[in-house]
């Protein structure tokens, strides 16, 4: 009987593990990735019911509800039902009678209870104390589960302690091995935002422009450039300092954000200088985001924490073709606003303009 725990344990150790790394591969696909997830969460619950044994000729001993916990752990609310959907109707293939019911029953209420521990506000956020948590809760259902479906027998009471043990033990090394990978990929994802990232105005630094630049031009659609430069701001500095002339860019660059979609890349690429990447925009469409953004910024003062107020302008040079031309795009960009410099600054100039 221990041997067969055991060969169990080890068995959604290896799956969970695996899941795991699936867990944290990075995709887009998100629906699809929640799916995966949740079916292979299932198969495992499967899989390790199969591998297990019956005790009492009736009661099915084995860890399918360890699956469960790797998804509470992350939080992951649509594979956990998928998952216990999944092993809730394979258990049904052992036969539709009270033990099954039960069994089924003590997988929903192992997700419900959850469901409720997320809720939790001393628990909440804390990785390590939640995983010991659901590992808890998950368990007590488990072995209530056999206890009833063993019709309170008090034999099977060594039964429900070696399951205990073994899988709080499994349970509680599964969530150490995930907080170590979680800890190890949010840190991954801090130095990588960390590495393109303008500190000063939070928008994107020289490095990612550059990184966005070479992925657009492996594709071939509609794509704007927009190259800003703030009008006279050497002068700004040279004036009021430059601690209110960071206030200023910080500002700024909190208007493109307003002023712009959140698929569009914003970026701070020199001093003054910033650049807009639209994808999917006619000309007339990119121009008129950049007249607005031009008016806004020569409308509104720029109030900074002292209660100065600045008055400022943009000059923004702007080209549209193809994103597989892009690097041709900057250049005619770069090329506009230095035209509208030459214009009296405050000036929104594009290449197709300045062809006709």
């Amino acid at each position: 009987m221990f041997i067969n725990l055991l060969t169990n344990a080890c068995i959604a150790f290896t799956g969970l593990y695996l899941i795991s790394k699936i867990i944290n591969y990075s995709t887009q696909k998100i629906v699809l990735k929640q799916f995966v997830i949740g079916g292979l969460s299932g198969l495992l619950g499967i899989f390790l019911i199969h591998k297990g044994f019956t005790y009492a000729e009736t009661v099915r001993i084995d860890f399918r509800y360890l699956s469960l916990i790797l998804l509470g752990f992350y939080q992951l609310k649509s594979p956990l039902i998928i998952s216990a959907i999944i092993i809730s109707l394979y258990r049904f293939t052992y036969g539709f009678n009270f033990q099954s019911v039960i069994a089924c029953c003590a997988i929903f209420l192992i997700v419900f209870g959850f469901l409720l521990l997320y809720k939790i506000e001393k628990i909440n956020g804390k990785s390590f104390l939640q995983g010991v948590a659901l590992n808890t809760w998950a368990v007590v259902i488990a072995i209530l589960a056999i206890f009833i479906n063993s019709e309170f027998n008090v034999d099977a009471l060594s039964v429900m302690g070696m399951v205990a043990i073994i899988s709080l033990f499994i349970g509680i090394l599964i969530t150490l091995l995930n907080l170590d990978i979680h800890i190890m990929n949010s840190r991954i994802s801090e130095y990588k935002t960390s590495s393109e990232t303008d500190h000063l105005t939070g928008l994107a630094n020289k490095r990612s422009w550059e990184l966005e630049i070479h992925k657009i031009a492996l594709i071939d659609k509609p794509c704007n450039v927009l190259l800003l430069d703030i009008d006279h701001f050497k002068k700004i500095n040279d004036t009021y300092g430059h601690v209110k002339g960071d206030e200023i860019l910080r500002q700024f660059s909190v208007l493109l954000l307003n002023e712009t979609r959140d698929l569009d890349v914003k970026a701070r690429i020199g001093g003054e200088e910033f650049g807009i990447l639209i994808a999917d925009l006619s000309s007339s469409e990119a121009y008129g985001v950049a007249e607005r953004i031009r008016e806004i910024i020569s409308r509104n003062s720029f109030k900074l924490a002292d209660g100065t107020k600045i008055q400022i302008s943009t000059s923004i040079g702007i080209a549209n073709g193809r994103s597989k031309d892009i690097l041709q795009l900057i250049d005619q960009a770069d090329q506009c606003l230095y035209t509208a410099k030459s214009r009296g600054r405050n000036v929104s100039c594009m290449n197709e303009l300045i062809s006709m």
